[in-house]
């Protein structure tokens, strides 16, 4: 596993990758990917504090019910994004509420579908995909804004245009999801240095 961006939210993060040795058995890759989620988050929950881990519905020895309620707990100090293959799989993963997925084949398939409906597509996918050129990347706000200036995301786009950047979102400070193409874009905000935006520009 790896860690993801860590701008985008305050909480840790991990991301377990499909088997590449495995991935001609969908289903194998997939238990792997859920067997590590399950280790991962197990031993999250044991090193929660002991005030934490308790729940007033627990009970001397195995609970079940406890254990999947410590996990839940372990999960909101920590994101992990598993890798899946298999679209069935998603069920076992979004009821279990212990993780975030990437439907990894799924990507892909609508990627062609974005193709066969227009070939020019193509092109800024291979661009964004691409080991260079423009890539999705995470700015600090200095670049873009001073300290409590009042700025629409509007406005921040036009500033990022002056440097060949465009502005698809943002994070504000002490929040801990982006918000991505938001919808009103001529609100006017006032922001501060310590939130972030998400960005598609040239790589460093």
């Amino acid at each position: 596993y790896a860690e993801i961006h860590p701008l985008l939210t305050l909480k840790p993060q991990i991301l377990i990758l499909a088997d590449e040795s495995v991935e001609d058995s969908i289903v194998q890759s997939d238990s792997r990917s859920l067997a590590t989620l399950l280790l991962i988050r197990d031993v999250q929950s044991k090193r929660l504090p002991s005030k934490e881990s308790k729940s007033p519905l627990h009970h001397n020895g195995f609970s079940h019910s406890s254990w999947i309620r410590k996990m839940q707990h372990a999960s909101d100090k920590s994101i992990i994004i598993s890798e899946i293959l298999d679209s069935r799989t998603r069920n076992l993963v979004s009821v279990s509420k212990i993780s975030d997925y990437v439907l990894s084949n799924e990507l892909v398939s609508m990627a062609l579908a974005m193709v066969a409906e227009d070939k020019q597509i193509n092109r800024v996918l291979e661009e964004l995909f691409a080991e260079e050129g423009n890539e999705m990347c995470i700015r600090s706000a200095e670049f873009y804004l001073y300290e409590q200036e009042e700025l629409s995301f509007l406005d921040i786009m036009v500033r990022a245009r002056e440097r060949d950047e465009i502005v698809i979102g943002y994070r504000l400070a002490n929040t801990d999801e982006a918000i991505i193409n938001p919808e009103h874009k001529s609100e006017i905000k006032k922001w501060s240095l310590d939130d972030v935006f998400v960005v598609i520009a040239k790589g460093d």
